[in-house]
Order: C-alpha cells, then structure tokens, then sequence
C-alpha cells in the first residue's frame, strides 16, 4: 500500500453535525478540579446594562462549545457556538443581536431587559465527551423617580411638626432617607414609619433645617427624589 500522499487535514464539522454527535454522547461532568463553571457579572443587573456569562476552567482539547438560552439543548435556544480549529463564531436561532461570544468561552449580553432573566447553558464538546454547565441572569427593572411631599416647610424652632413623606409606586423596594446628601442619622424627636415612608419630626429644632431626600431601591436599582429645603425659624 503506498503512503498517503500528503498530511491529512484537520476539518471543523459543521455545528449541526457537531450537535448530532453530541446528543449520542454520554453527559460526563468535568473532573471536581476542573469543573465547568459559569459566574454572572454583575450578579443582579440593572435592566439596560451590559452583562458577562464567564466561563470558568474551560478545557483543552475542546472542539467547540455553544451557548444555549435555558436549561436544554435545543436547535432553536442555540444563541451562538465557537469553532476552535477554525476560530469561527456562529450565531444560533436565539441570538438576538445583543450577545457577543469571545474565544475563551465567555458570553457578553448587552442591553439587557427583564425578559433576559433566566437560565443559560454553555456546552462544551470534545473528541470523547461532552460537559456542560448552567448559569442564572437576574434582571431588574429600573426604579421611578420617587419625590418627596412635606406636610410644612418653613416652621418655627420647637413650636411644631413636620411629616415628610415619600411617595412612590414601585412595589417590594426599599426606603432610606437623606440629609444634605448624607445618609440621615435619626436624632431625638424623628421617628420613621414601619415601611420607612414617612419621617416625622416633632419638636423641630434648628438643626433640621436643610435638604432632606429619599431613596427608593430594589436589589439591583436605585433611584432620589429631589430634595426639598426644610426652613426653620428660631427665636
């Protein structure tokens, strides 16, 4: 028999061939000292910010790898697989046009919205095995403005009561308060409602006098209100 005539090439398979080989694989999980993980930046975003899927202990010897929106490996969730042999990138079904897959297996979504909040796998296929691992985005929408509503602003040192108030109608946030910019310290005579949105003071000393403001935030969303000038005439 006579030798080849010349060294074989190496051929990427097409990704749809790659996925059928990959479906008759055994799902083996990376050895514990090096397993596939995936860490979300930031953790919990803000809706219309930009956010990482990173690939954490990526392999050797992997011949491509591919991002899927969900927990499945279906067709039709595939948002884009990467190529080494050829170093080609090709978008899925699920692609939107916001994400961007880098080489070292990390996943960019920008501009994110709540209807991004969910599961997404990243699967990694070699010569004898495949492993995959899934990570969770968390999105938030933003914070409305809240503003701020007192029942007197200019009142006479120790001859009554103010009520400020908070209002807002965002649902399961979080009210703190502000005192010329600072995060306000409660001093004798200001007293804060159970759900933090109304502060009263009572006796009023000239102390108070400034600008007070509120925030409204969620677990990954903030948001002030104007302020508002309380006036305190003393004797």
């Amino acid at each position: 028999m006579e030798p080849p005539s010349g060294p074989s090439r190496r051929r990427c398979v097409p990704w749809k061939r790659l996925l059928l080989a990959a479906s008759l694989l055994t799902f083996w999980t990376l050895p514990t000292t090096t397993q596939l993980s995936i860490e979300t930046v930031p953790p919990l975003a803000a809706e219309g910010s930009n956010v990482l899927l990173l690939a954490h202990n990526m392999t050797e010897k992997t011949l491509c790898y591919f991002w899927y929106r969900g927990e499945s490996e279906e067709t039709i969730k595939l948002i884009a697989s990467y190529t080494v042999a050829t170093n080609l990138i090709t978008t899925g079904p699920a692609h939107s046009g916001r994400e961007t897959l880098y080489p070292n297996g990390t996943l960019l979504i920008q501009n994110v919205t709540q209807k991004d909040t969910g599961s997404y796998t990243l699967l990694i296929l070699k010569f004898d095995l495949k492993a995959g691992q899934t990570g969770h985005l968390y999105v938030h929408h933003p914070v409305a403005w809240p503003s701020l509503q007192a029942s007197n602003t200019t009142v006479a040192e120790h001859e009554g009561s103010v009520v400020l108030t908070c209002l807002t109608d965002e649902t399961g946030v979080s009210i703190c308060w502000c005192f010329e910019g600072q995060s306000l310290l409660l001093t004798r005579g200001m007293t804060l409602s159970l759900d933090n949105s109304t502060l009263t003071i009572d006796p009023v000393s000239r102390k108070d006098a400034g600008d007070y403001q509120c925030e409204v935030s969620n677990r990954a969303n903030s948001s002030k209100s104007d302020p508002l000038r309380l006036h305190v005439k003393c004797k």
